[in-house]
């Protein structure tokens, strides 16, 4: 598996999570601190995401 490889798969892993924990295990009840604490956490994995992609590109 190549590195654009690795990187594309934990993108689409993040993609998912960003869909699966909060409209599903996080879903129910009341507006809670655990779904401020993961979007928090995701848009920092985002981030990092991206910071990863871009140091390693080649063009």
């Amino acid at each position: 598996m190549t590195g654009f490889q690795r990187w594309l798969l934990v993108v689409g892993i993040l993609i998912l999570s960003g869909i699966a924990i909060p409209y599903g295990a996080l879903s129910g009840g009341t507006v809670s601190v655990e779904v401020f604490v993961f979007w928090c956490v995701f848009g920092a994995a985002v981030v990092v995401a991206i910071a990863a992609g871009v140091t390693r590109w080649r063009g």
